[in-house]
């Protein structure tokens, strides 16, 4: 199953700046990102390995397609390449609905839907969600965030961005709210940490912490998810594998991703020995380490 991002935002937000950042970005992922039209994306033309029509390769792995009017098509080329991505990103257009496009996450065939990143312009957006033409659109758009960027903060005084985003905490209740600039995050955020926990080799930004669990008990599934439940919003992603009491043949993959979380089946238990492998991103001073490792301990079986 590739994971899906979805990157949602009213028009200006800042999306395209993220897209950029992403194609030239130091992940060591390769990514396919599906736009809208190629004209606004900057891809530095040194990286561009080939351009066929409707698809640009570079050389670090990456491809960029449009979308056109067949957003299904263009999932359909991306998986029938013969090396397949590591992960998709969908730049929803500025007028649409993330949540519709985050369906085809959850519901076509091979993928799985990672995240809804919607980011907002907190220069412009509370008057922009007041617009009596745009402002349902807006809104729409803000209610879909499972992580919701405020961005162009740069543009604000400390006390207007704590403003905005205590304005955005109640219109986007179940989503986390993250102030930025440029739409700087940290790839482990943004693209649900590129994988399972030993394949996590980047290190978040200052302003992010990192907390690593692994265990080889095994773990009682409603309690775990109890646990998760009542983990601080500053907890921002959640990744990994979990060894389940009531399961001993497989591993279940937790994901979490703003408010949302999920336990999925994953594979079977082979050669090595079962164990919990968790690692879990948040907001430096929002979490506590030794709190969140006790209740996942607590958790075990």
């Amino acid at each position: 199953m590739i994971p899906v991002t979805v990157i949602g935002g009213y028009l200006g937000a800042g999306k395209t700046t993220m897209i950029n950042s992403l194609l030239a970005g130091d992940h060591g992922l390769r990514l396919a990102v599906l736009v809208n039209d190629f004209g606004a994306i900057n891809i530095d033309a040194r990286l561009i390995a080939a351009h066929d029509g409707d698809t640009i390769s570079l050389s670090n792995g990456c491809v960029c397609c449009t979308i056109a009017d067949a957003l299904g098509e263009a999932l359909d080329k991306v998986l029938a390449m013969a090396v397949p991505p590591d992960h998709i990103v969908i730049e929803a257009s500025g007028v649409a609905n993330p949540a519709k496009i985050a369906m085809y996450g959850r519901g076509w065939p091979g993928l799985c839907l990672d995240g809804v990143i919607v980011l907002a312009d907190g220069d412009n957006i509370q008057a922009q969600a007041a617009d009596k033409f745009v402002g349902h659109t807006v809104q729409l758009q803000l209610a879909a965030a499972d992580i919701l960027l405020l961005n162009k903060t740069d543009l604000l005084t400390g006390a207007q961005n704590q403003s905005v985003m205590t304005w955005l905490a109640a219109e986007a209740s179940d989503s986390r709210v993250i102030p930025t600039s440029f739409g700087a995050i940290p790839f482990t955020i943004l693209l649900g940490a590129g994988g399972l926990p030993q394949t996590i080799h980047a290190e978040p930004h200052a302003t992010y912490q990192t907390v690593v669990f692994r265990t080889p008990r095994a773990l009682d599934r409603e309690r775990l998810l109890a646990r998760i439940a009542s983990w601080p919003r500053g907890v921002l992603r959640a990744k990994g594998l979990v060894r389940l009491g009531d399961d001993p043949v497989h591993a279940h993959v937790l994901q979490l991703v703003g408010c949302r979380h999920e336990l999925s089946l994953g594979p079977a238990w082979r050669e090595e020995v079962p164990a919990t492998q968790l690692v879990l991103i948040g907001i430096e001073g929002q979490i506590d380490s030794d709190c969140l490792r006790a209740s996942l301990l607590s958790a075990c079986i």
